[in-house]
């Protein structure tokens, strides 16, 4: 973070503009519940009265918090207009190149047929890499969801990560002159988007990928590296091609995951500095297992009323091992089978498969702490746990107890209304 708010706002502008579309879209859509019959071209009246009234505000002589109000309230207002200019028609539809995905999948398919013999170990290798979930045993997707880690099955950014991260190291190889960065460019989102579009473009993989294009793209252009832009570079998108996607668990899920491992993993990490490779790695493990379990709890719990009693422990051990499986998969697809090698080396991956799937049937029915808790909150309830998270997190950066006096007033007041109301 920088040194002064005014220098952390200039750095992060998309976060703003994100936020306040949000608002305007968010405005828009109890407006519409509560008064129907209104006319989609409200939404290009507007925009032709705050395209200009912005312009205006921006080269007119008005002092800097006038201007600040005028912008504020014309992005409000354009969150407004997308919201009823898309009620019935996304602003912008990509056609989907369905030879060419099917091509690319039935390859990949094909290789695991052809290694992984072991009916649950291929539905399992499928359906890690490819999202492919039919053949896949129903009591095994209970015992990962039991545990809080169905998450390792479904395609996210975990997944697009490592193949970022693996063409990343190939094309640093290239010469670091003006074409080839072009080309190490291209070749990264065109492998980023067919992986998306093999993994049959969910909007886990797709909000994965905007992301990592969106942060590609500004290091071509030797932009600033700022994350949590990245992720209001997200949202902007999800807003112009399907504004219903605002209110879908796996977005804010998604996004609640990367902001709380962007905010608070540094800090954990560094509370406890490790001398030791295999100290440091377990406990960098589990800053990011808990900094995304802080961020993400009050959703879930929001919306299914329960959470898994291990999810920090299952998630602590779960997620390596399944990346160490993701590593093995993609080498598998990639290395040709000289002498019986993708042979081996399936087999050992179906033995792997087979013993993960092990250990989580054994979790899940044989340890007593395998439970799913209830926890039943209100929407306000949320507000006000994240509103507390955020004056931890002020503590901890800052290092001054008043954020963490306020974060304690707050939980008490809390407390408080819980205890004396009726329900």
């Amino acid at each position: 973070m920088e040194k002064s708010n005014a220098h952390w706002r200039a750095a992060h502008p998309l976060v703003f503009v994100s936020c306040y579309l949000c608002i305007g879209v968010f405005i828009a859509e109890a407006i519409n519940n509560s008064i129907i019959g209104i006319d989609a071209n409200i939404g290009l009246l507007i925009l032709g009265i705050s395209i200009p009234l912005l312009f205006a505000a921006t080269i007119s002589k008005f002092s800097i918090p006038v201007k600040s109000a005028v912008h504020t309230t014309c992005l409000i207002s354009w969150g407004f207009a997308i919201f009823f200019l898309t009620r019935n028609e996304d602003i912008f539809k990509i056609s989907y190149p369905i030879y060419f995905i099917e091509q690319c999948r039935s390859i990949v398919v094909q290789k695991i047929n052809e290694t992984i013999k072991n009916a649950e170990a291929n539905a399992f290798a499928q359906a890690l890499l490819l999202g492919v979930k039919i053949n896949i045993n129903k009591e095994l997707l209970t015992a990962y969801n039991q545990l809080g880690i169905i998450h390792i099955i479904a395609i996210s950014g975990m997944h697009l990560e490592i193949i970022f991260k693996n063409l990343t190291r190939i094309t640093n190889w290239l010469p670091r002159k003006k074409y080839f960065l072009l080309l190490e460019l291209i070749i990264v989102l065109l492998g980023v988007w067919t992986y998306a579009l093999m993994a049959f473009a969910s909007p886990s993989i797709v909000r994965a990928s905007i992301f990592f294009s969106v942060y590609f793209i500004g290091k071509y252009f030797n932009q600033s590296i700022f994350v949590l832009n990245f992720i209001a570079a997200g949202v902007l998108t999800v807003l112009l091609f399907d504004i219903k996607h605002l209110h879908h668990i796996g977005l804010q899920l998604s996004y609640a995951a990367v902001i709380g491992i962007r905010l608070f993993y540094p800090i954990f990490n560094k509370m406890l500095p490790m001398g030791n490779p295999l100290l440091a790695f377990l406990w960098s493990n589990f800053s990011v297992t808990l900094s995304a379990q802080l961020t993400t709890f009050p959703i879930l719990a929001y919306q299914f009323h329960e959470v898994s009693t291990m999810v920090l422990l299952s998630n602590f051990v779960m997620v390596p091992l399944s990346n160490l499986l993701l590593y093995g998969l993609a080498i598998l697809i990639i290395v040709p089978n000289w002498y019986g090698l993708a042979g081996y080396l399936g087999h050992l991956l179906e033995r792997y498969i087979l013993f993960i799937n092990w250990i989580i049937n054994y979790a899940s029915t044989k340890s007593t702490l395998a439970k799913m808790a209830s926890v039943s909150i209100s929407k306000y309830m949320v507000i006000a746990y994240y509103l507390c998270l955020f004056l931890f997190y002020l503590w901890l950066f800052y290092k001054k107890v008043k954020y963490l006096q306020y974060a304690i007033w707050l939980m008490s007041l809390l407390f408080i209304i819980k205890l004396f109301s009726k329900s």
